[in-house]
C-alpha cells in the first residue's frame, strides 16, 4: 500500500515537473532570442545612425547639434529599454535558480524517503 502511494506521488510530481520544464525551456528560448536581437541592434543601429547623420550633416539638411541631440535621445531610450529588459532577465534567472534548488530539495527528500522504505523492508525481512 505504501509503495503504491509513493509510486503514485512520484508520477504526479514527474508530470508537474515536465510541464514546468517545458515552460522554462520556452522562456529560456525567448531570452536567447532577445539576446540575439539586442546583439544585432547593438551592432547595426549605431553604424546606420552614424552613416545617416554624416550624410545629412554633409548635405546641410541638419546641423551637427541636431544630430547630436537626436543621438543623445535615442541613446537614452535604448538605455532605459535595455535596463528594464535586464531586470526582467535577472528576475527570470533568479526564478530558474530557485526552481532548480527546490527540485534538488525534492530529490533529496525522495532519496531520504526511499532510504527509509528500504530500511523498513530490511527490518521486516529480519
Amino acid at each position: 500500500m505504501r509503495t503504491e502511494l509513493v509510486t503514485s506521488l512520484r508520477h504526479q510530481k514527474a508530470g508537474s515537473r515536465m510541464k514546468n520544464k517545458k515552460t522554462l525551456e520556452d522562456r529560456d528560448k525567448k531570452i536567447v532570442s532577445q539576446v540575439e536581437r539586442w546583439d544585432l541592434f547593438a551592432r547595426l543601429f549605431p553604424t546606420v545612425f552614424l552613416l545617416i547623420s554624416i550624410f545629412l550633416i554633409v548635405t546641410g539638411f541638419i546641423s551637427f547639434d541636431t544630430a547630436f541631440f537626436v543621438g543623445l535621445g535615442l541613446f537614452a531610450v535604448t538605455a532605459v529599454t535595455w535596463w528594464f529588459w535586464a531586470i526582467y532577465t535577472i528576475k527570470h534567472l533568479v526564478y530558474t535558480l530557485n526552481t532548480a534548488s527546490k527540485g534538488l530539495q525534492e530529490v533529496k527528500d525522495e532519496f531520504i524517503e526511499i532510504n527509509k522504505s528500504i530500511q523498513d523492508i530490511r527490518n521486516d525481512q529480519s
